[in-house]
């Protein structure tokens, strides 16, 4: 085998190993999309809510929250 045979074989392999994770990536962010899109519940302020400052419930940290779980 000459190595430009061996480079395309190489190229090959990489493209399909990459086109894997990609579609892997893709399967993932959909199965996410399902399971999240039903359950949540909107995130409020509670700030805002009580009248006080402090603690905030905003979206950003219920994002956080649903995303750490383990």
């Amino acid at each position: 085998m000459t190595d430009k045979d061996n480079l395309k074989a190489n190229l090959k392999r990489r493209h399909f190993l990459l086109t894997a994770g990609i579609g892997g990536v893709g399967a993932a962010a959909a199965v996410m999309a399902v399971r999240s899109s039903g359950d949540a519940e909107p995130a409020t302020d509670l700030a805002a809510k009580n009248g006080k400052g402090g603690y905030r419930m905003t979206e950003h940290i219920a994002n956080y929250y649903r995303t750490a779980r383990v």
